[in-house]
């Protein structure tokens, strides 16, 4: 299969914790969200060359990222990110975080409340989710992100544990339980643009690695002349925005090689997908994951998340039976706890389904400062959650 097009998608990956401490890793969304906007300010519009397909694109993976930026922004910044996100720019996507299957139906609802937040006070156009990392999701989540206007799913499963279904990458139709189909890719993983090459200073890896590339998709039996790649900085997870793949699609276009590189976001490459009218198969059922083996190396919060999930599910009930009856007080204290705690109660409740455990040398040095700060940041979210 000679590919005429490769979509590539720029972004972090969101690790929340891993290569620094949790509050650093909040810290620094600010920061690499206004690298993206800097970079994109440059490029914009291919002032350079004419070229639109290699102007700088920034794709945001997961709503907790825009709302740690969006908690210390300046106006300025603010006004520049809808600017870049209403002229394509920048793409926001719908996943609150890199969730493992520990969040149940009612948990993944809570996670696209964000989603749905950014929508509606940002005017965002957020109509494409995507998961890096994990393995897999519950059943449920195809016919729950649909419900929320999600048009395409794309998973970039991390190759050093669990495995990817075959063929890979692959876009299929996600049968979900209610029996509608979710356009989904089986992606490669997300470091997958920089490992190709795609961000050097000279063709020659990418060119090298070409053919090898389209033989394994023709073994695949992939029939799409495109693809998508994702790409993330070299300093890894939790890295900033880096122009590098901007500069090589601009030198790699413009030498008139195919395939032709778009620096791109997910609804480039979900439009394309769309506008060839291929007949893609269709997969029903769970999709298995393995990443989340790090819960059990917190069990006893694994089962206090659990518990605080079904007293939470509980007091939204009987939340909803009190809309019912006027308040004989402004004040009111179930009223006045529930607007203050419970979306607070939601959120840690997410960030302990995340699914990062650890720092990144954790599992040889436990007894690390590094290692134990970021286990406690962890297995804090649980607690929270559970008072509040």
């Amino acid at each position: 299969m000679k590919l005429d097009t490769i979509y590539l998608i720029h972004h972090s990956h969101t690790d929340i914790g891993y290569t620094a401490d949790q509050p650093i890793f909040w810290d620094l969304q600010h920061r690499f969200l206004k690298d993206a906007l800097d970079l994109i300010d440059r490029y914009r519009g291919g002032t350079e060359s004419g070229d639109q397909d290699s102007a700088f694109r920034w794709t945001v993976e997961t709503t907790c990222q825009i709302e740690a930026f969006l908690k210390t922004a300046s106006r300025r910044d603010i006004d520049r990110l809808v600017r870049a996100e209403s002229e394509g720019f920048v793409e926001v996507t719908a996943m609150f975080a890199n969730l493992t299957p520990l969040a149940d139906a009612r948990q993944l609802i809570e996670s696209l409340r964000p989603a749905l937040r950014l929508r509606s006070e940002y005017g965002f156009d957020i109509r494409y989710a995507m998961n890096c990392d994990v393995n897999g999701h519950n059943w449920i989540l195809p016919d729950i992100l649909m419900d929320h206007g999600i048009a395409g799913f794309s998973m970039a499963i991390n190759q050093h544990f669990g495995g990817a279904p075959r063929p890979r990458p692959e876009v299929f139709l996600w049968e979900a339980p209610s029996g509608r189909k979710l356009p989904t890719l089986n992606g490669w993983q997300y470091s997958k643009a920089y490992d190709f090459g795609l961000g050097d200073e000279d063709d020659g890896k990418f060119q090298s690695l070409l053919p090898d590339i389209e033989r394994h998709l023709e073994d695949g039996g992939i029939k799409l002349p495109f693809m998508l790649l994702q790409g993330f900085h070299p300093f890894g997870d939790n890295g900033t925005a880096w122009d590098a793949y901007a500069r090589f699609a601009r030198r790699w276009n413009a030498a008139g090689r195919l395939p032709r590189i778009v620096c791109a976001t997910p609804r480039t490459f979900w439009k394309r997908v769309l506008e060839c009218g291929a007949q893609l198969p269709t997969k029903r059922g769970d999709w298995t994951d393995y990443w989340n083996f790090g819960s059990i190396s917190t069990a006893r919060e694994t089962s206090v998340s659990r518990s605080a999930r079904e007293r939470l599910v509980r007091a939204d009930s009987l939340m909803a039976a009190l809309a019912g009856f006027p308040s004989g007080n402004e004040e009111d204290s179930a009223r006045r706890s529930a607007r203050l705690y419970r979306d607070s109660a939601w959120r840690e409740l997410n960030l302990y389904a995340e699914h990062t455990w650890g720092g990144d040398e954790a599992a040889n040095r436990p007894e690390t400062e590094d290692s134990l700060s970021m286990e406690n940041h962890k297995k804090q979210t649980v607690w929270k959650a559970r008072s509040l």
